[in-house]
């Protein structure tokens, strides 16, 4: 139909476009009116969500007139002050100033890289004195340090800002593809009798891996079973002994090792007993004479600075171990070898040590459990005990080890399910699994206006509790002693601390007390692995060719090596500290040495100014032959039958010693301590003694015998008790005797020179009265003529 033909029709009904028009006005009006109903109906079948388009707008923030106002007068008088006079001349020296404190920070960084020994070491104390960088400052400055500078930074405890982030911190690898690299890794030594026999054992042929992410991230969820982590755990310990041989280290750190070990990190991140292992495996590795550049480029050395400076006593050493091996620019720089490891210092200092403390523990003991403080509440002792560095390895039977402290004598539940088949259940020796460092307690400040009385009463705080006339006995005073003792028994009440309710405590008092009284000295912690039966004997798990190393003399031999190497004794006296077997591989360290024909070995023997023997069974220990008769069930380890009663072995070995100490020797102070009082065994319930009178009383040097047991003898329960304050004369006498050799030598050179006088003098005398008495006979016979 054409238009006309329309307008023709409606032209015949007028009426029609009449209606239609007042009904669309009216429809229009119900929607105007009823508007917000008709949107709140068809909201129900609209997305709500603007579409994608409107998210990338930008969003506006529209702000008020006057605070639009406000901000617009201050910049324009801050426009205005900055054409005052006093501006023009203090705002260029603030920029200056500000742009020169950035500049000093590369200036010094290009001298600690490029400069003299003396000028890189004074360049390194003053980058870790600046705290006024920002991140992005430390961010690049580690961009730009290199290798050497980054492990200078790190050894005087620089802020950990100075070192790169950890290479993909916030991935971790896919353990499946790092079970596979790591067998490939270590299927590359072979043929090598340990690998070979830890494949057979306990790491299979990986099967291949398809379709899986090569790295997760933190959001994702990391499913480990307890089989991959417990071999896992396997590997480093593997790891652990394998790379004790500098060759094996060089090519596993060839083959991408240092990078795989970081991968474990970020799994085992929790696990401060794992990390220990893995550390010691890194402190193996970083002898090897270009391991610097190969930790630098890994990022372990911001990790290890990390560990430094952790709550961790474990990690704290075995790091500061690890970075004194790799800092080759210290002008005292050492090498510490396996089993060596530096308590104190473990920074960089600027003097030579004056004197080198070795502590050595007994069977099953350890840095950290054998030279722990002491119990105030003594708790039941358990019958399992772990080696200090060796927390992860199986207990052993009947061995008498001491519980932690915070258990407060009862059984950690995991452990009654881990029973072994005798029904005997095992007791956590290290329940926390954080060896914290002990923090000491600070004194509450006195809120008091009053000038005077806030005086007097901190004049009343820091007064002595006794006065100068009183004299306390120390705690543990011997119950007994010989007669040619010196050790003093008591302190004046001026001086005495009491420190029964003191919270302080501490996991290792040679580390963290003896620095406090001797700061100038080495202290060292002698650690080894040693079992009680065959069974648990660990250290030969993953090498069966090493069963023979439980020898004593094997072991004494390979302690010797190590000791030497990390330049003990070098023109610096050495004090001794053996506890239990630690006594007899002292002795047997030093004869030795005595034998030897190497300068650097000899000197172990020739600087060696005092020895303390604690609870040291030089004629063997009952218990040996009472697990004698249980052989058959218990089979004892080479240590326990070695170290039988009455053993001629170690009889020799003693009257070889006693003939050193009355000739080469004779010199040296010695001090021995017995234990008066029989170790409880809390599953028995009966007395034991470990090491009895008799065989721990040498006829040389002091002689005590404590009311303490076996264990208590290498716990002192305080600072201020018997045993320390002995051991501290030690030291002091061996220091002392340092302090003043031309002295000693110009007196000694005197003494001889009276003596000739003294002989040539009772020579004349004599002569002359021989002369006398010849005479007499003659002079008589004249005046009888």
């Amino acid at each position: 139909m054409s238009l006309e033909d329309l307008k023709t029709k409606l032209r015949r009904h007028p009426k029609l476009v009449g209606l239609g028009g007042v009904g669309l006005i009216t429809a229009a009006g119900f929607l105007l009116y009823e508007s917000p109903q008709v949107r709140r109906f068809l909201s129900q079948y609209v997305d709500k969500k603007s579409p994608e388009p409107d998210k990338r707008r930008a969003e506006y923030i529209y702000i008020k007139y006057h605070i639009y106002r406000e901000s617009m007068r201050k910049l324009k008088q801050k426009e205005e002050d900055e054409k005052k006079w006093i501006s023009v001349i203090i705002n260029p020296i603030g920029k200056w100033w500000k742009a020169a404190k950035h500049s000093v920070a590369w200036r010094l960084l290009n001298i600690a890289q490029t400069g003299s020994q003396p000028e890189r070491l004074k360049a390194v104390q003053q980058l870790i004195c600046m705290d006024h960088l920002k991140d992005w400052d430390f961010r690049h400055l580690a961009q730009i340090c290199d290798a050497r500078t980054a492990v200078s930074l790190a050894r005087c405890n620089a802020d950990t800002r100075w070192f790169m982030p950890v290479p993909r911190r916030g991935c971790i690898k896919n353990p499946k593809m790092l079970l596979s690299e790591l067998h490939v890794m270590l299927a590359r030594l072979r043929p090598m009798a340990c690998v070979d026999h830890f494949f057979s054992k306990y790491f299979p042929e990986q099967d291949p891996i398809e379709d899986i992410h090569e790295y997760l991230t933190q959001e994702q969820t990391i499913v480990l079973s307890t089989a991959d982590t417990d071999l896992l755990k396997e590997i480093i310990s593997f790891l652990h002994h394998i790379t004790k041989d500098p060759e094996v280290s060089a090519r596993l750190m060839r083959d991408g090792g240092l990078v795989h070990l970081m991968e474990l990190r970020k799994i085992f991140n929790d696990d401060n007993e794992t990390l220990s292992t893995l550390c010691k495996v890194l402190a193996n590795m970083s002898l090897v004479p270009d391991a610097v550049e190969h930790f630098f480029t890994s990022g372990w050395v911001g990790a290890l600075a990390e560990w430094q400076q952790c709550p961790d006593l474990r990690l704290q050493v075995i790091s500061a171990k690890t970075m004194a091996n790799l800092d080759h620019d210290d002008p005292n720089q050492c090498t510490y070898p396996p089993n060596v490891y530096p308590l104190h210092p473990r920074v960089r200092t600027r003097r030579k040590p004056k004197a080198d403390i070795v502590f050595v523990h007994g069977l099953l003991g350890g840095v950290f459990i054998t030279w722990r403080q002491r119990d105030r509440k003594p708790t039941e002792l358990g019958l399992y005990g772990k080696n200090a560095f060796y927390t992860s390895e199986t207990d052993d039977v009947f061995l008498v080890g001491e519980q932690k402290r915070l258990n407060g004598g009862k059984q950690n539940p995991e452990a009654v399910k881990n029973g072994n088949g005798n029904g005997i259940q095992k007791t956590e020796t290290i329940k926390d699994p954080v060896l914290k460092a002990s923090k000491k307690v600070e004194e509450q400040r006195l809120n008091i206006s009053d000038a005077a009385t806030k005086e007097f009463v901190e004049t009343l705080r820091n007064e002595a509790e006794l006065d100068s006339d009183w004299e306390v006995v120390h705690p543990d005073v011997p119950i007994n002693a010989n007669e040619e003792c010196v050790g003093k028994f008591s302190i004046c009440g001026s001086e005495w601390r009491n420190q029964d309710t003191s919270e302080e405590y501490t996991n290792c008092w040679p580390m963290e007390w003896l620095p406090d009284d001797y700061p100038d000295s080495r202290i060292l912690g002698i650690d080894y692995t040693s079992a009680v039966t065959e069974w648990s004997a660990n250290f030969t798990k993953y090498c069966p060719c090493e069963k023979g190393q439980g020898h004593i003399d094997v072991r004494a031999s390979t302690l010797l090596d190590r000791i030497s190497a990390s330049d003990v004794g070098n023109d610096r006296p050495i004090v001794w500290i053996g506890h239990s077997m630690g006594g007899l591989l002292t002795k047997l360290i030093l004869l030795k040495s005595l034998d030897s024909k190497e300068p650097k070995v000899q000197q172990l023997a020739k600087n060696t100014k005092g020895i303390v023997f604690l609870g040291t069974p030089h004629r063997g220990s009952p218990i040996a032959k009472w697990k004698q008769h249980m052989q058959m069930i218990l089979s004892p380890s080479i240590e326990v039958k070695e170290m039988e009663e009455n053993s001629p072995k170690l009889l020799e070995m003693h009257r070889r010693f006693m003939g050193c100490l009355h000739t080469l020797l004779r010199h040296v102070k010695v001090v021995s301590v017995a234990e008066g009082s029989p170790t409880m065994l809390t599953s028995f319930k009966f007395p034991l003694r470990i090491v009895t009178e008799e065989s721990s009383k040498i006829d040389f040097g002091d002689f005590y015998l404590l009311k303490d047991d076996h264990l208590s003898l290498s716990k002192p329960i305080y600072r201020q008790s018997f045993l320390y304050q002995r051991l501290l004369h030690v030291i002091r006498e061996a220091v002392k005797e340092r302090s003043e050799p031309k002295d000693q030598d110009g007196q000694s050179q005197s003494t001889q020179n009276e003596d000739v006088m003294l002989i040539n003098i009772v020579a004349a005398l004599l002569k002359g009265a021989k002369g006398l008495f010849e005479s007499l006979p003659r002079v008589a016979l004249r005046f009888s003529t």
